[in-house]
């Protein structure tokens, strides 16, 4: 008996588990994952019927350092940095790559489709391959050459799309269409950010109660949405006592959830292009579960410039020997403007997780 249900985001219906219904057949809602049990804060709640059994590749437990000079450069209490870079592919996202081709192929799927900036279809295809199943990836002609290269040698099926990252949507959904395939879409898909929620638990193991916020960045939001989740089970199960802050960083370029946020008239018509191409997300399908999840740690969001994506990501290189993507960069220097607002004060413990690494792109 499979230990969850899906529920809508939107009306609160019930279905059974899938990975091809991506949609609530009642209103069009997405859907987040329902589990029947209470957590009991010892290991975070995933869907698969046996964990033992998942397709992994060895993700997780990656390791938190204290990044002393930098805190106390900006005047922190301390500063740790999760490496999700340290991944078996090279970023975060092998978190949820794991579970959700682990409910594809129990699922019965056997070729799918995904569409991605580059890190997610890498990860897919990774653990694809390690289940026997047959991707279908779409990322823009844009992306990063070594996120390409990774997508080709696991074996993927690799269809390049010009224009900007919208256009890649676009075109894996009228092929789903036009094939009749199965869309396994990290962002749509309520089974990828639940592999994420391991990410707090890890911290939890580590920090215990200490960490005040944590500031990363967002795209299509699956790792904020999933480390919020994973503070609610521990606070359900009384582990800690509170949830810490979550702040997302965007690029001013490309900044729907801050838009959101704030009530900023701003649509994915205004994006422009940026470097940091990891959050270059202007419609995120999940932009209200990021808002609920923003507000329900009592958090905020915050733009940077895009001349602070490199400069942040030499100034981590230089001083704490640590080579993160622009994208992670960048949530350094949403750190750096949060402090100077006031929003961060001086002397708290906080937490940022570098998501990629710079390994996969030409340098700034």
């Amino acid at each position: 008996m499979p230990n969850h249900q899906l529920r809508c985001i939107d009306c609160s219906s019930k279905q059974a588990p899938s990975v091809s219904d991506l949609r609530c057949a009642e209103c069009g809602g997405l859907f987040a994952v329902d589990y029947l049990d209470p957590p009991d804060g010892s290991q975070p709640r995933l869907p698969m019927d046996d964990p033992v059994l998942a397709n992994s590749l060895g993700e997780g437990d990656t390791p938190a350092v204290s990044l002393d000079k930098t805190a106390k450069e900006l005047g922190l209490g301390s500063l740790w940095a999760k490496l999700e870079f340290l991944a078996p592919t090279g970023s975060f996202k092998d978190r949820g790559s794991a579970v959700l081709t682990t409910m594809g192929r129990d699922l019965g799927v056997t070729e799918f489709v995904e569409d991605s900036s580059g890190n997610a279809g890498a990860s897919l295809s990774a653990y694809a391959a390690a289940a026997g199943l047959k991707p279908h990836v779409f990322a823009p002609a844009s992306a990063a050459s070594g996120k390409l290269d990774q997508i080709q040698v696991f074996g993927a099926t690799l269809h390049r799309i010009e224009g900007p990252r919208q256009a890649t949507t676009d075109a894996a959904e009228a092929f789903v269409a036009e094939r009749g395939l199965v869309y396994m879409s990290h962002s749509l898909s309520p089974y990828f950010s639940e592999g994420m929620k391991a990410v707090s638990y890890e911290l939890v193991e580590v920090l215990g109660d200490e960490i005040e916020h944590v500031v990363l960045p967002v795209g299509n939001g699956s790792l904020l949405i999933g480390m919020v989740r994973g503070f609610e089970e521990l606070v359900e199960a009384g582990v800690v006592g509170r949830m810490p802050k979550f702040h997302a960083v965007q690029a001013h370029a490309v900044r729907p959830l801050v838009a959101a946020l704030t009530g900023e008239d701003w649509s994915p018509e205004d994006a422009l292009p940026t470097r940091a191409s990891g959050i270059a997300v202007a419609k995120p399908p999940r932009v209200a579960e990021m808002v609920e999840a923003i507000r329900a740690s009592d958090g905020t969001g915050v733009t940077v410039a895009e001349d602070s994506f490199v400069s942040w990501q030499k100034r981590l290189a230089a001083s704490e020997g640590i080579f993160a993507e622009l994208t992670s960069a960048g949530a350094f220097a949403g750190l750096e403007k949060l402090i100077s607002s006031g929003v961060i004060d001086d002397g708290a413990v906080v937490c940022v997780p570098i998501t990629g690494s710079g390994l996969k792109e030409p340098l700034g």
